[in-house]
């Protein structure tokens, strides 16, 4: 009887396995390639993790662990100033280099995904989680539900327009001038819609 895969191993291989897809492509991804790119038999691939697509999987929830880093304790506790801090922080964490690399691979990732016959949806709910994190700092600010859902998305959708500007120009300066436009008008629409529900608030007592 075959011995079952070590999770150790396997997490060892990933973590090997990111670091070498730093400067390439899951288009050009086999295992062949990366077999021969890491120094070690194909089989050893095989073993583990059983087949390109489950290889891919596997590397992409890797590379998308890394978020969970940037996931506050006690959100809803934010002031706005530790809203603002907390987007500073994780973008400052983005633009290193390797981030860098790694976004590109999850963009690239969610694209294929989008065209799969049986997507991951990864992606997709990473971005729901954010979506959702930023609607609900806007409820606890004060914003009726069916304001915040909007005004999160198009917060949520700009951050990940400026990441991929980014990933495709390189240009960290441009990119962190835009970001710093972005959360000024960002906070100035919300205290213009606070002010705006606390005078409707008025007239109708």
């Amino acid at each position: 009887m075959a011995r079952p895969p070590k999770p150790e191993r396997k997490t060892e291989l990933l973590d090997q396995i990111v670091e070498h897809l730093l400067d390439k492509t899951f288009a050009s991804l086999s295992f062949r390639t990366l077999a021969d790119g890491l120094g070690i038999s194909s089989y050893v691939l095989v073993y583990h993790f059983g087949n390109r697509e489950e290889l891919v999987n596997e590397i992409v929830r890797h590379i998308e662990a890394r978020h969970d880093t940037l996931k506050p304790i006690n959100p809803e506790n934010f002031t706005p100033e530790d809203y603002r801090k907390w987007i500073l922080d994780s973008w400052n964490w983005l633009l290193v280099d390797r981030n860098r690399n790694l976004q590109r691979l999850e963009f690239e990732a969610a694209v294929q995904d989008a065209a799969s016959p049986s997507p991951r949806g990864s992606a997709t709910k990473k971005y729901e989680y954010w979506h959702s994190f930023t609607s609900d700092w806007l409820v606890n600010q004060g914003l009726p539900r069916e304001r915040a859902e909007p005004a999160a998305r198009v917060f949520t959708s700009s951050l990940y327009g400026l990441q991929y500007d980014y990933v495709l120009n390189q240009d960290r300066k441009a990119v962190e001038q835009a970001l710093d436009l972005l959360i000024e008008l960002f906070f100035q629409a919300l205290h213009l819609a606070l002010d705006r529900e606390a005078a409707a608030s008025s007239g109708q007592k």
